[in-house]
């Protein structure tokens, strides 16, 4: 199995719902990604599901939050409500993930990405908050 490894910010709110007869918990999210060779982020979307939705829809709750996810990529079709078309997609299921919780000068950060969003506007990498250096003691470590 391959597993895969991304850290990045918080672009909008979990989406959390419950489906099927089993009440299977789902979270959906998506994460800006920095390229660190030209500065460009890339933005990812995630899926949770269970136990570890829930502790995401928990704990990962802030907009520009650093978040660390080990997921893998899995094929899954579905058919389509409008067209019954079969739809053939990959999704980015996560396995564990981490948090990062910065001290308060993060908080005008968020502020930042916040306002970027509420604009109704494509986000650009300008709006990002910056990526965050991990070496220095400013976070504190959170592991799900």
């Amino acid at each position: 199995m391959q597993n895969n490894h991304h850290v990045g910010r918080l672009v909008r709110d979990i989406k959390f719902t419950v489906r099927g007869e089993n009440e299977t918990k789902i979270a959906y999210f998506k994460l800006a990604i920095n390229d660190l060779k030209d500065g460009k982020a890339t933005y990812i979307d995630y899926v949770a599901f269970n136990k570890t939705a829930e502790l995401i829809r928990d704990y990962v709750t802030d907009i520009g939050q650093v978040v660390e996810v080990e997921f893998v990529m899995r094929n899954y079709n579905y058919n389509d409500k409008n067209t019954s078309q079969k739809i053939y997609a990959m999704q980015n299921q996560v396995t564990q993930f981490r948090i990062y919780k910065s001290s308060s000068s993060s908080k005008k950060l968020v502020e930042q990405t916040q306002v970027a969003d509420q604009k109704m506007s494509a986000m650009n990498d300008k709006d990002l908050p910056p990526y965050p250096d991990f070496s220095s003691n400013a976070f504190e470590y959170v592991e799900g």
